[in-house]
């Protein structure tokens, strides 16, 4: 029988540090290649490709209402189940539920400049582990918090 890491083990080892949407996060690749700043909307300054993290939500943490200048993909790595929630510009809201559960669903895109939030159900691990592959790649100055 495998162990399972727990959300301490996980921190330990990935150097998982407190994320502003919540919960704990690492940074794991900064793309090498650079897009200029011509060809990306609503930007004058050059950017990376893409970026990847790792992040983790307790059970009792919530990825709080943000959005991105990029589109997000979600992938569920471990642990209990994730929901993920996304509206649109238009104001469309859809929920998906990441991980093992029977609909099998282990990653989704949050598109650029929808609004997403996140919140881990209940469950045996008390986590849900992700990972996010953000393109263009993730700027802090691109994180916008939903204010109501």
């Amino acid at each position: 029988m495998s162990h399972t890491p727990t959300a301490d083990d996980l921190i330990d080892r990935h150097h998982l540090q407190p994320h502003p949407a919540g919960g704990y996060f690492s940074e794991t690749w900064r793309s090498a290649l650079t897009l200029p700043a011509a060809i990306l909307p609503d930007e004058d300054v050059p950017r990376q490709a893409g970026t990847a993290i790792y992040y983790l939500l307790l059970s009792d943490q919530l990825c709080v209402r943000h959005r991105l200048f990029s589109d997000k993909l979600w992938f569920h790595l471990l642990g209990d189940p994730l929901t993920l929630s996304l509206e649109s510009p238009r104001g469309d809201l859809r929920e998906l539920t990441l991980g093992p559960t029977p609909d099998l669903i282990f990653q989704a895109l949050a598109p650029a400049h929808h609004w997403q939030s996140a919140r881990p159900l209940p469950g045996p691990t008390g986590y849900a582990l992700m990972a996010s592959v953000a393109v263009p790649g993730f700027d802090f100055g691109d994180f916008e918090h939903f204010s109501p």
